[in-house]
């Protein structure tokens, strides 16, 4: 028996590689543990209440085969007992193989053992027809394992009733021929079980590539916070934030730029540019909201120091793009800070959005801005004004607000070990992007 084990599971690997057998494996676990628990349940109960039942009233004769039943059955309580304490400790996939394995030839041996007793006691041999038709449906193994073990067990127990009882009745009475047709039977509904797990292994993996291809998209048009909420809960709540920093950038000309250049043209520097913009929002932990036309929004929800970095960022990979493409483009942005309020609208194509007089503000600061300059409100002064450089621009006229003192971002304050400004940290980060800009 250990041969063919050690031979039948050395044989090719299914057609799916590594992947389908381990989900194979893990999903036969999954089957098993519970029929053990049955079985075990069984096997107690013959052995504690019916054995010594049948053994008091006298059903029992002096056969060998009446005392070799409260052994198997205790034997069969061992071999359930023993999976269900030792299966729960296999985590890796060779362990848990290895186990299904051996799990698989000490149940053929054991119920072939079981079948040759039931038909020496009454002619019957439905309990090993059970078992072997278990093994096919649950023991969910790959390769030729199971068909070898459901082979060798049915020789194994024909040889059995040949020694012990003569064979006469097992031949006349047309039961080795039923035991060959069911094992005809069973190597046919293993083909078959296979082919249906390889089925439904690749409809799986086809089901989670097509989620992921979704959660993909989802995730690349909401935050990751605002998506696993949709996702749990179908719906996303409208949120309020007192403080939120909100930064407009905007191409500088653009619309004469599209009028004067092809389309596509015009498509490849938008795509360049706010590819290498959608980097450095990664990068600095902050959300993009959305471009509209040559604009792009984005904001932060703690605190205005990382969209103040990430504006110094984006005008250095600009000059980036310039200085490789040998361009000519010019940007302006604006930032204010204050309360707004977030959430998803619409039912079809979902959109994440701000709302606020915090928006509002900001847009009129990268509108009535400089080009090449970043204009920040005083409540961004306010914030960053220890940490970052500033210059002020004085009051200007907001529309809808009135006059507005403003001032223009120049970079981050000197620190001790050299100038962390906009010639330092941005410069740095715009060389980062760099080959991939000039590509």
């Amino acid at each position: 028996m250990v041969d063919i084990v050690h031979a039948a599971a050395s044989r090719a690997a299914p057609r799916h590689g590594t992947d389908f057998e381990r989900w194979l494996i893990a999903r036969s676990f999954r089957m098993v543990v519970p029929l053990c628990r049955l079985g075990l349940l069984v096997a107690m109960l013959m052995l504690l209440v019916v054995d010594p039942l049948l053994f008091a009233n006298g059903t029992w004769g002096d056969r060998p085969q009446h005392r070799q039943l409260p052994v198997w059955h205790a034997a069969a309580a061992l071999y359930f007992a023993v999976f269900l304490l030792y299966a729960p400790r296999l985590a890796g996939h060779r362990a848990r193989k290895a186990c299904l394995a051996w799990c698989m030839a000490l149940g053929a041996a054991l119920f072939t053992w079981f079948g040759s007793l039931s038909w020496v006691l009454s002619g019957d041999m439905s309990t090993y027809a059970i078992f072997l038709l278990t093994m096919v449906c649950v023991f969910s193994y790959p390769g030729a394992l199971r068909r070898a073990l459901g082979v060798a067990s049915t020789a194994a127990l024909s040889a059995s009733i040949l020694w012990f009882d003569g064979g006469s009745v097992f031949f006349t009475s047309g039961a080795a021929f039923n035991l060959a047709a069911l094992t005809v039977v069973a190597l046919l509904l293993d083909a078959y079980l296979m082919a249906m797990n390889r089925a439904l292994f690749d409809e799986k993996r086809l089901v989670e590539h097509e989620r992921a291809r979704a959660d993909a998209v989802l995730f690349n048009a909401l935050p990751m916070s605002i998506a696993n909420e949709l996702k749990r809960n179908n719906a996303v709540a409208t949120r309020r934030h007192e403080r939120v920093c909100v930064l407009f950038i905007d191409i500088v000309g653009f619309t004469r730029y599209a009028a004067e250049h092809p389309p596509d043209a015009v498509l490849q520097v938008l795509d360049t540019v706010f590819s290498a913009f959608d980097t450095l929002v990664e990068h600095h932990g902050v959300e993009k909201i959305k471009t509209i036309g040559d604009a792009y929004m984005v904001i932060g929800t703690h605190g205005a120091a990382p969209l103040a970095q990430l504006a110094l960022d984006m005008l250095a990979a600009v000059d980036a793009y310039n200085r490789h493409a040998g361009g000519a483009l010019q940007v302006r942005a604006g930032m204010h800070v204050g309360p707004a309020i977030t959430g998803v609208i619409g039912l079809q194509r979902l959109h994440y959005d701000v709302w606020g007089d915090a928006v509002n503000i900001a847009s009129r600061m990268e509108s009535t801005g400089s080009a090449g300059r970043i204009q920040v409100s005083d409540a961004v002064w306010q914030e960053l004004r220890l940490i970052f450089r500033f210059r002020c621009r004085g009051t200007i006229a907001v529309k809808g607000k009135g006059p507005m003192c403003t001032f223009y971002l120049l970079g981050r304050q000197a620190a001790v070990g050299g100038d962390t400004g906009p010639d330092a940290d941005g410069q740095r980060r715009a060389a980062d992007l760099r080959p991939w800009l000039a590509a």
